[in-house]
């Protein structure tokens, strides 16, 4: 039997993030603050007409482009092939990986040698900030067809540290917990975990923002913000939660 093809074409008027977690106590609806449906996770069908049928195991997606199941089940085998030589954050990228309904609910270990072009931006009360290019990029779904992972491949990384972050606290797993938890457009994606081999601190890699952060590109932003759209924004934030 000839195997089933991809078939990840999912609905934009459904929700693509981090609802499809939280959904367990709440009912599909539309939400006011994107305008986009909620999908209830245990609603089979719903799930098949927001995401599409996954190509391998022939089971509706539980997110964009994201099958959980088959997922996991790659990332699982390949936890072997890799660690950060740290046993808390091995745990913590591991769970992440066997949690993720979607490309923005997970992170991955990633060696600092795969960055290129690390130019120093800024340092803050909290730790230093580096503009980077990562030519791998990273993942977004896997690609049933040539049956490897595909990725992102953007122009610019952030790598974020925090102070004192070589010797792993609470507050650098927590802020990149932040990241995961709410997967929204007016909130930097976190992709992985990396470590400066020269200072051992543990940096975070973000999706860059131009003008160096969230609010320098808000204030330097060609498109006027206006007080509905800060409004919006901060709706969305609250409606994870």
């Amino acid at each position: 039997m000839e195997k089933q093809i991809n078939l990840w074409k999912w609905d934009y008027k459904y929700q693509v993030h981090q609802y499809v977690i939280v959904i367990n106590v709440i009912s599909t609806n539309i939400s006011k603050e994107t305008g986009k449906k909620i999908v209830y996770m245990e609603d089979l069908e719903e799930r098949k007409q927001a995401y599409g049928i996954c190509g391998e195991c022939n089971e509706p997606g539980t997110g964009a482009n994201w099958c959980q199941p088959c997922n996991v089940k790659r990332f699982k085998d390949n936890f072997k092939n890799w660690t950060s030589g740290n046993e808390i954050i091995d745990e913590f990228i591991q769970q992440s990986q066997l949690n993720a309904v979607h490309y923005l609910n997970y992170i991955e270990w990633i060696p600092f040698e795969k960055f290129q072009n690390i130019t120093y931006i800024a340092e803050g009360g909290f730790g230093k900030v580096y503009l980077a290019e990562w030519p791998e990029g990273n993942i977004e779904y896997w690609d049933i067809k040539s049956q490897e992972w595909c990725r992102n491949h953007l122009d610019k990384y952030a790598l974020k540290s925090l102070n004192n972050s070589s010797d792993i606290s609470s507050d650098f797993l927590n802020e990149i917990k932040s990241h995961l938890h709410i997967c929204l457009n007016v909130v930097i994606q976190c992709y992985g975990i990396t470590q400066d081999p020269n200072t051992k601190e543990y940096m975070m890699v973000l999706r860059y923002i131009e003008n160096g952060n969230l609010r320098n590109s808000l204030i330097k932003s060609k498109n006027y913000i206006n007080y509905g759209s800060k409004i919006q924004a901060l709706q969305q934030l609250a409606s994870v939660f």
